[in-house]
């Protein structure tokens, strides 16, 4: 890293970390993240976008952002100087314009765009067409749970392991032959049950079809209110096998520490992993571990079309205001997104998910790391 880039994340950082100290946003969010639907073509045996997509209807509740909605937002989001999007459902392919809303940021200055998808719907069309739109700015963050066909179908329900695969290594294959890096695709493995026994199965499947990174969090009792926590769920590790939690976590740490290539490429620092054993195990985790940024990292737009926090949903609304009525601007600054940044600051329940963090710090903090780890191996 040059000197220039570690002077602009130690400034930026600083900033983020005042911002949280006093409850009120000192920098503009890293990302825009729009969940604009509900719909999924799998079904998830951690995941309640199903349920929460029908009690919506039987409520007559909205349950869909619309696209040019979507492109007012990312409009304002350039306005405020937000350079990522993030768009995520359900399962964004499932939007026939979601490539058109693509493009219009791109166009518009966004300047890194994340889709977030299970890598099921890809096929030579679509990918041809993604090509054809020379995205130079993309990124697929893909979900791999799984090493085998078994355990992918016990948890996502569909025997599509294997067209994941073929579908990554086609995009790849093309990136190739086209001298290209974009697309880029990054993989997010969440921790389960189901899957101890394959998460170093996993680090070397996605290896092999050049996953560029791996993230890896653990599961929650519910993925539309993190904080809750259902230690009898079928997902979540039992006490009898904590010793097999311990064994996976401890190879990839193991992994991680081998080399800079390794410890770059599972993006968890070291702390984190060992978070989510203790995690799983039921202990207290203090919120000073492993500060959480949600509330200022990433503004978060939900399938309702309301910005979104997340707060103890029991004790109070998630949501503090409709994008179709006030901008991104006045939400982001309003006094009761302050009052809710005080209560995520005060949260005594840490999820542990990737979307609480900021990548910046964990690139600099990664940095630091690796020069003191490997000082003499460059």
């Amino acid at each position: 890293m040059d000197k220039k880039r570690m002077a602009q994340l130690r400034k930026r950082g600083f900033l983020f970390w005042l911002s949280r100290k006093i409850d009120y946003p000192l920098m503009s969010p890293d990302c825009l993240q729009i969940n604009f639907t509900f719909s999924c073509n799998l079904m998830c045996k951690m995941c309640s976008m199903h349920e929460r997509l029908q009690s919506f209807k039987s409520a007559n509740r909205r349950h869909e952002i619309e696209v040019d909605v979507m492109k007012k937002l990312i409009k304002e989001a350039v306005k405020m100087r937000i350079g990522s999007l993030i768009l995520i459902g359900g399962e964004p392919f499932l939007e026939p314009r979601l490539l058109e809303l693509v493009n219009f940021a791109r166009e518009s200055g966004i300047e890194g765009i994340t889709v977030v998808t299970n890598g099921t719907l890809f096929n030579e069309s679509v990918i041809k067409n993604i090509f054809d739109l020379n995205l130079d700015n993309l990124n697929f963050s893909i979900s791999i749970d799984a090493a085998t066909e078994k355990t992918f179908a016990q948890i996502r329900g569909e025997n599509a392991l294997g067209k994941i695969i073929e579908n990554v290594n086609l995009i790849n294959s093309i990136k190739e032959k086209e001298n290209k890096i974009y697309p880029n695709i990054c993989s997010v493995c969440t921790i389960m049950d189901q899957n101890l026994e394959e998460l170093m199965d996993i680090v070397k499947l996605c290896r092999k079809i050049k996953i560029s990174r791996l993230i890896f969090q653990p599961v929650v009792g519910d993925n539309t209110d993190q904080r809750r926590r259902d230690r009898d769920s079928s997902v979540f590790v039992s006490k009898d096998r904590h010793v097999i939690l311990d064994n996976a976590i401890n190879d990839l740490i193991k992994y991680k520490m081998q080399s800079r290539d390794n410890f770059d490429y599972i993006a968890n620092s070291v702390k984190h992993l060992q978070l989510i054993n203790s995690y799983f195990k039921g202990k207290r985790l203090s919120p000073r571990e492993m500060p959480c940024y949600a509330g200022y990292n990433r503004l978060q737009i939900v399938q309702e079309g309301k910005v979104y926090f997340c707060v103890n949903q029991e004790n109070h609304e998630a949501t503090y205001g409709d994008v179709g009525k006030d901008s991104l601007k006045a939400l982001w600054f309003s006094s009761k997104a302050r009052f809710y940044r005080k209560l995520i600051r005060k949260c005594n329940f840490p999820c542990l998910q990737w979307c609480s963090y900021r990548d910046d710090f964990n690139e600099l903090s990664g940095e630091l790391q690796k020069n003191k780890l490997f000082k003499n191996n460059v």
